[in-house]
């Protein structure tokens, strides 16, 4: 079975990429690269960064895998053109990035090369308007300077073109795009979201694992968006909450908005220990990565999702080890999803 990593721009990207392959072997984000796993996800830290260094990262061993997946933002936010272009040439000198971050079970598509959320580009979107890492083109052969082609005619452009974009409306377009990625091999470098990942992680027969159940839910809020705070503010239970102030997030800079994130986890972790009855809910990438660093953790073993774009697995390392964890970025959902996490996490029928 071919081994893959997949870079990511953000940590929570980096877990809802690696559910695509949640069942086809051991499957694991980390803090630090996982060794002896079948798929390796790691986070570059680069989502709002517009100059990349990341690919002198020693975690990044290029004859350590086989295949690359390169995980953007499935509504472009932040600087995907350069992480892409990096992650790239890191990858080789032959590789062309076959470019598709639709996901449609989120509502997100591509198509005439454009990325449309709900059939409104990208752009003109709440992603748009992203105080930290906002959306800044929607048309992917303009960000990428990269031709779009017909399915038909993919096989022979790879090789050929740095890179390339492919419109997909469907989970059946991503596993059509799928087999023709397996096909071409380690030269094809899918780029894309979960939508993609999953198409992939299909091609490998998963199995998938039970979904967790929990006695108990602690829930630690490292983002300061205020979709965070709607979801907070909407909660019908109560669970034990760890969050920062609320605070004007037109104001917050980007180094303020990780200081806050790591502040919240190392508070947080003096309430997580080792408990196979607890579930840790984390709303928010910088601070998942503060979190799982401030407990002493390698990493988490991706198992699948509670719901679409909500990943979960269990900690991997430290004093924490075995708890079930739950990831969520700050500005996903609406304001029912953090009840419904709760609500999937702690009922009783299987």
């Amino acid at each position: 079975m071919e081994r893959w990593l997949i870079l990511a721009d953000d940590v929570t990207g980096a877990l809802d990429s690696a559910v695509g392959f949640a069942g086809t072997g051991l499957v694991e984000y980390g803090v630090t690269l996982p060794v002896h796993v079948d798929v390796a996800s790691v986070s570059t830290g680069s989502r709002a960064k517009p100059t990349h260094d990341w690919e002198t990262d020693d975690r990044f061993d290029r004859d350590a895998v086989d295949r690359l997946f390169v995980k953007i933002d499935s509504t472009l936010r932040g600087w995907p053109g350069e992480h892409v272009r990096t992650a790239v040439a890191w990858w080789g000198p032959s590789a062309t990035a076959v470019i598709c971050p639709a996901a449609p079970a989120l509502g997100r598509t591509v198509t005439d090369g454009r990325v449309l959320v709900h059939g409104t580009p990208a752009a003109q979107t709440a992603a748009g308007a992203d105080p930290v890492a906002p959306t800044r083109e929607d048309r992917l052969p303009v960000l990428f300077d990269a031709p779009l082609v017909d399915l038909a005619d993919l096989p022979g452009a790879i090789g050929h073109h740095p890179a390339v974009v492919v419109d997909a409306a469907t989970q059946a377009d991503l596993d059509a795009l799928a087999a023709v990625i397996e096909a071409a091999g380690p030269r094809a470098v899918p780029v894309g979201a979960s939508g993609l990942a999953a198409a992939l992680g299909a091609r490998r027969s998963p199995r998938q694992a039970p979904g967790p159940r929990a006695a108990r839910v602690v829930v630690v809020v490292t983002s300061v968006h205020p979709v965070s705070r709607a979801q907070i503010d909407a909660l019908e239970v109560r669970v034990p909450i760890v969050s920062p102030p609320a605070l004007d997030i037109g104001t917050v800079t980007h180094e303020q908005a990780v200081a806050i994130a790591r502040a919240t986890a190392d508070r947080a972790a003096e309430h997580v220990h080792r408990d196979a009855d607890t579930a840790v809910v984390v709303i928010g990438g910088d601070g998942t990565d503060a979190l799982l660093s401030a407990l002493g953790a390698e990493g988490v073993e991706v198992l699948g999702s509670v719901l679409p774009g909500v990943p979960w697995g269990r900690i991997r390392g430290g004093r924490a080890d075995g708890t079930t964890i739950v990831t969520k970025s700050g500005g996903f959902g609406d304001a029912d999803t953090l009840n419904a996490i709760i609500r999937t996490l702690t009922k009783d029928e299987p």
